[in-house]
């Protein structure tokens, strides 16, 4: 692989010279390398990759065509050290968030109780949801958890009365912008 730093016949160069070689911009920088040589057919995971990779590009460029969420990608993309907005909407696309923990402490079956949720995302979570359940598997309540400060802190007031919590299981639900979901359960003491 070859880097042209300062070269005024392949500056902005980009595409394949013949078969064998590829110019291409990375951050400010002309390189050439080999062409990739393609060896048989893709695989059913690779076409898989291939049509999230696509759909991943397609929710990218969607995301920077609105200018107000152009600007939070932009600024996240700052303060993570990433090159572009636009490359953090398509990794954001492959990554679901993380639920770090739940605080129950608070939660005694009374309504107005809160229970509060670590989530989080490489961009953003867009919202989060709750549903508590008794050992019999009945619904007790479900709803949606409201930010609480910053970007990864949630709370979630109970809005149902429930004497017999003990043992009753919580189901946190957290999206993010692209609408990957990751679910987490967790058991009232």
């Amino acid at each position: 692989m070859a880097v042209f730093k300062i070269n005024p016949l392949t500056k902005g160069l980009s595409g394949k010279l013949g078969s064998d070689l590829v110019f291409r911009q990375s951050h400010g920088r002309t390189i050439l390398s080999t062409a990739p040589q393609r060896t048989g057919e893709d695989s059913n995971a690779q076409e898989l990759h291939k049509d999230k990779f696509k759909k991943a590009i397609q929710f990218a460029k969607v995301q920077m065509s609105i200018p107000e969420i152009k600007e939070e990608y932009k600024k996240s993309a700052k303060e993570k050290g990433m090159y572009s907005a636009y490359n953090l909407a398509v990794a954001d696309y492959f990554h679901a968030p993380e639920i770090g923990k739940l605080i129950s402490k608070d939660y005694h079956g009374e309504v107005g109780d809160e229970i509060e949720i670590i989530a989080f995302d490489d961009f953003k979570v867009e919202h989060v949801e709750i549903e508590i359940y008794h050992n019999d598997g009945s619904l007790v309540e479900k709803g949606l958890a409201s930010k609480n400060g910053s970007d990864f802190e949630w709370k979630y007031a109970a809005t149902v009365a429930n004497t017999e919590f003990a043992g009753d299981k919580i189901v946190v639900k957290a999206f993010d912008y692209p609408g990957n979901e990751t679910d987490k359960e967790f058991v009232l003491g």
